[in-house]
């Protein structure tokens, strides 16, 4: 079962993270004062990678034009 901890061999490597950001992260969200044509902003890290944070922000007119990035780190 899933005890919550990870277990496998490999170690991460915290040296080689980066920030990725979704290929929607620009679009603006249906609803908000800019139109736009999604409801979300889909993200994942690259393969071999794992993701150990987020962060969310808002540019321009106010929350429409927010997106989230994930922060991906390599495993060894």
């Amino acid at each position: 079962g899933q005890s919550g901890r990870w277990s496998g061999g490999n170690k991460i490597n915290y040296s080689a993270c980066n920030w990725y950001k979704s290929s929607v992260a620009m679009n603006h969200f249906i609803g908000g004062k800019s139109g736009g044509s999604i409801y979300y902003k889909p993200i994942q890290c690259p393969t071999g990678y794992i993701m150990t944070g987020t962060r969310m922000y808002g540019i321009g007119d106010g929350v429409d034009e927010e997106h989230v990035d994930a922060y991906c780190c390599p495993f060894n």
